[in-house]
């Protein structure tokens, strides 16, 4: 019988990381994954830039999947990168085929047409993010570092927004809620097309195993990867809710950010991941 080979799948932001940018909470199940040599995947909306702290903070040597899954990082010491990467900073990195560049000039000449009231990164400066988000000033130039995806706050009414999307879609392009932005993105990307990706590499590579994945998120941009992976966890947002999911077969975290995540990872690993 082939052994199973599990892959966690995690967002940060209001997730593995609490409202300081830290996982303190999460420290006893972080240390149960690396002594189990589960392979974490860090999922998010932040940039590669802002993701490759993480990781070397975190120790890790997995994927990096970053903007939404339209930026995909491998460590080059893997040695099983996929073809059409380019290698930059110990990485073999893969892209979406539509970039920020095309994505800002489909929104931004709509806002220009129609009118419609938003702010985006690229309107503002990293001073501007730094205040805003709480964060450092190099974090804040890492978050700008952005190839695929556009976070924006809407600032127009509902009805606007409806009619933003439809015509962001003829254009290929989408409109995703995060914990605190929406991010516009290209349709064909999502973390959970991503995730299966970096799974079907480890299959592949590794099939002596049959991998599953376990996927944690909190927000709407999570629930692409949620509903896809094997196991899910739901972590509560004090800010906007607990998701709910299409799925029946999923766990809400006991509380939000990084005590959540660690509590419900430890029960799954105990529980399910690594049976006795």
């Amino acid at each position: 019988m082939t052994e199973t080979g599990w892959i966690i799948c995690t967002d940060l932001d209001a997730s593995l990381l609490d409202g300081n940018y830290v996982w303190d909470g999460a420290q006893a199940a972080l240390n149960l994954i690396a002594e189990s040599d589960i392979p974490l995947i860090l999922n998010s909306s932040k940039t590669l830039a802002e993701m490759h702290f993480y990781s070397e903070a975190l120790g890790l040597s997995t994927p990096l999947i970053a903007e939404n899954g339209t930026v995909i990082a491998f460590p080059e010491a893997m040695e099983w990168i996929p073809d059409s990467v380019d290698f930059e900073g110990g990485y073999g990195v893969l892209r979406s085929s539509m970039n920020r560049t095309k994505i800002l000039e489909i929104a931004h000449g709509l806002r220009e047409s129609k009118g419609y009231d938003f702010i985006g990164f690229n309107d503002s400066t990293a001073g501007d993010l730094s205040k805003r988000l709480g964060l450092k000033i190099e974090s804040a130039k890492a978050a700008l570092k952005r190839y695929g995806t556009e976070p924006i706050v809407w600032k127009d009414t509902d009805s606007a927004l409806i009619a933003f999307k439809e015509a962001l879609k003829k254009a290929g392009i989408t409109l995703v809620r995060g914990g605190y932005f929406y991010h516009l993105m290209p349709v064909v990307a999502s973390k959970g097309a991503a995730m299966q990706l970096v799974c079907k590499l480890y299959q592949k590579v590794h099939p002596e195993y049959a991998w599953k994945t376990l996927a944690i998120g909190d927000s709407p941009n999570d629930i692409s990867m949620l509903e896809s992976a094997d196991e899910a966890i739901v972590i509560p947002n004090p800010d906007n809710g607990t998701m709910q999911l299409k799925r029946v077969d999923y766990t809400i975290a006991d509380a939000p950010g990084p005590t959540g995540w660690g509590n419900a990872v430890t029960k799954l690993l105990n529980a399910f991941l690594c049976p006795i």
